[in-house]
């Protein structure tokens, strides 16, 4: 993958992660600039005078091309929830795309509630916040048709 090519999906991760937690942002500011941490590509992280003593994330997740797997809970993890972000994407420049039709068959299934979101069904950009640690989930398996697609792919960040 190409993070270069990722600006208009860094705006929309940028925005929502501030609006979502404005906190975490503010606390690992400093240590992202003193570890040089590149965050997705090069976006700038804005600051703030507020301070709180709690972070939201301790680990970030992004899949694309045909990921999916086995169903799990994530026992290990630190937070109660897990945020995730998912569109649909151009190949040729990462830029979100709002309104992809694909066949069926790629979502999130929470197997205990008998529930799934299709991704394909939902067109444009879907955040999803669930409990991390107590929800057994996983991604299902795209159709070929999504993952030998020439000009789209299924992209998401999990923030846990």
């Amino acid at each position: 993958m190409q993070w270069t090519k990722l600006q208009q999906f860094d705006k929309l991760i940028d925005s929502r992660i501030s609006h979502f937690s404005k906190v975490a942002e503010n606390e690992n500011h400093s240590l992202m600039e003193a570890a040089k941490s590149q965050s997705f590509s090069k976006l700038k992280l804005t600051s703030s005078n507020q301070k709180q003593e709690f972070k939201s994330f301790t680990n970030v997740i992004v899949t694309q091309d045909g990921f999916f797997n086995k169903p799990h809970q994530d026992l290990n993890n630190l937070n109660a929830q897990t945020y995730g972000i998912f569109s649909f994407v151009s190949k040729k420049d990462f830029n979100p795309l709002p309104n992809v039709f694909t066949p069926s068959g790629h979502g999130l299934h929470f197997p205990e509630l008998t529930m799934e979101i299709d991704f394909s069904k939902k067109p444009g950009i879907m955040e999803i916040l669930w409990k991390t640690s107590t929800m057994v989930h996983h991604t299902t398996n795209p159709s070929p048709e999504i993952i030998n697609h020439e000009k789209i792919t299924h992209f998401g960040f999990s923030f846990q």
